[in-house]
């Protein structure tokens, strides 16, 4: 999540979001200093509720009473961290190949027919893998949401996996490969996250791609796709015993494998990984358009979400004022070890100069104080933030907090956010982007890297077999 802000964007945004009272203030004192922030507003408690079947199966209903659609979540725990050595790209793969064909009632489903149902609903089916997870999510109308229960047991419980497809979902993926290495933009996070975490971040590589077998999907499907692994989550007006219900009519039959399913779990191995030491990279890509700047830092392990949050919000905001680009900025947790990362697109032309501003800048804004307006001012727009992901997609917002295991802060998000003290906060952000403890990643076409090297002294030239692995 980016915060596209400088400082004076910010005073217009506090106003926004806390409300007309303070715009006789804004006024009265115009733009020299900014005004008082005034209290914010009391915000209701998200009231959750939960269930589980026999069979495992987690339910997790947010209700929200008027909702026009209910957004439906099936939650596996085949994300790409699952990926065996070797053999990068198979949750994805697996993933994939759900929607290429089903079984219903025992007439086959192919992939226009799953595509078809989906249409039906209103919204496409989507298909969505992080980390830790794989998602089918579906909207639907009250009166719907049975069908769109029934297609995800399809998918999940019935699928054919077949040979045919499992070839139609590696051609694409070799292509989206060769994609990907020629834009900096979709290489950079692949990229940022082996600088990160060594090689123990697995990346899909054409090689691995090819020595995925239907036996390998078959047995990650078996494995992951499990009831008493998944969840099964709702948004929208209906109470926690009509999901119950919807689930027990659809997959209350659900049953694991017999036999435990044994297989590698990386992730597991990534979280007692220390993130690498601080390196400068320069990967070019011949005939890029512009190049992808990237700084990231270590942040420890255990952090609050709340006051991380806080810290990369007001990092952002001053890192807007002081280099005034098109900065996106995001906290990434794979396996439990924290990744603090700041990314940008830069014009050829512009490199040298914000590599070296840059260097000056990044100790100096984690340095500065952090004042009672400053924290005032994230915690306006974190709270902001945080309404308008459960205005807009409160599916998601609630995926992303279970898969993080960081529920209970999710809920109770005003609170955690309020009871960060400026002292506390400061501490996170004088200890973070120091030069022993910060990275930085440049890909894209920059012409002869001197110039961008003696901006950033070390910055050392590194290949596409080094980084992805091919």
């Amino acid at each position: 999540m980016s915060i596209d802000l400088n400082r004076r964007g910010l005073m217009l945004g506090a106003a926004l979001v806390s409300g007309s009272a303070a715009w006789p203030a804004l006024a009265q004192d115009g733009f020299d200093r900014p005004p008082e922030a005034p209290p914010a507003p009391a915000l209701p408690p998200l009231a959750l509720e939960q269930a589980r079947l026999p069979n495992g199966l987690r339910i997790v209903v947010l209700p929200r009473p008027g909702a026009p659609r209910t957004a439906m979540r099936l939650i596996g725990e085949g994300g790409w961290l699952r990926d065996p050595a070797g053999k990068e790209g198979l949750a994805e793969v697996a993933l994939s190949m759900l929607a290429q064909g089903a079984k219903r009632e025992g007439d086959e489903m192919d992939s226009a027919d799953i595509a078809y149902a989906g249409d039906l609903l209103g919204r496409p089916l989507r298909l969505e893998l992080t980390p830790a997870t794989a998602e089918l999510a579906l909207e639907a109308l009250p009166d719907q949401c049975d069908d769109a229960v029934n297609l995800m047991a399809d998918l999940t419980q019935r699928p054919l996996l077949a040979f045919e497809a499992l070839e139609h979902i590696r051609s694409r993926a070799v292509d989206a490969l060769v994609l990907r290495r020629a834009d900096a933009r979709l290489l950079a996070p692949w990229a940022a996250r082996r600088q990160f975490w060594g090689r123990l971040q697995p990346v899909s590589t054409s090689t691995s791609l090819k020595r995925l077998r239907r036996e390998d999907v078959l047995g990650f499907h078996r494995q992951y796709w499990r009831p008493e692994r998944a969840v099964l989550l709702f948004a929208g007006d209906l109470t926690l015993q009509a999901a119950r219900a919807l689930a027990e009519d659809f997959m209350g039959d659900w049953r694991p494998p017999k036999a435990p399913v044994a297989g590698p779990t990386p992730a597991l191995a990534l979280a007692s990984a220390a993130p690498a030491a601080a390196a400068a990279q320069f990967l070019p890509l011949p005939q890029g358009q512009g190049c992808r700047l990237i700084v990231q830092t270590a942040v420890p392990r255990g952090t609050p979400p709340a006051l991380r949050e806080l810290a990369r919000i007001l990092m952002h905001q001053r890192l807007a004022a002081r280099l005034p680009w098109p900065w996106e900025s995001q906290l990434e947790s794979l396996g439990g070890a924290l990744c603090w990362r700041m990314s940008v697109t830069l014009p050829v032309a512009a490199v040298p100069e914000q590599l070296a501003k840059l260097r000056e800048q990044l100790p100096l804004l984690a340095a500065e104080a952090v004042m009672p307006e400053d924290l005032a001012m994230a915690q306006a727009l974190a709270l902001g933030d945080w309404q308008a992901a459960l205005a807009e997609a409160p599916d998601e917002w609630l995926s992303t907090a279970l898969a993080a295991g960081e529920l209970e802060d999710h809920l109770q998000w005003p609170q955690r956010v309020r009871a960060v003290s400026g002292p506390v906060l400061q501490l996170l952000m004088a200890s973070s982007w120091r030069d022993n403890r910060t990275q930085l990643l440049l890909l894209g076409d920059a012409g002869p890297p001197e110039p961008a090297q003696r901006a950033w002294p070390g910055l050392a030239l590194t290949t596409m077999r080094a980084v992805i692995g091919e």
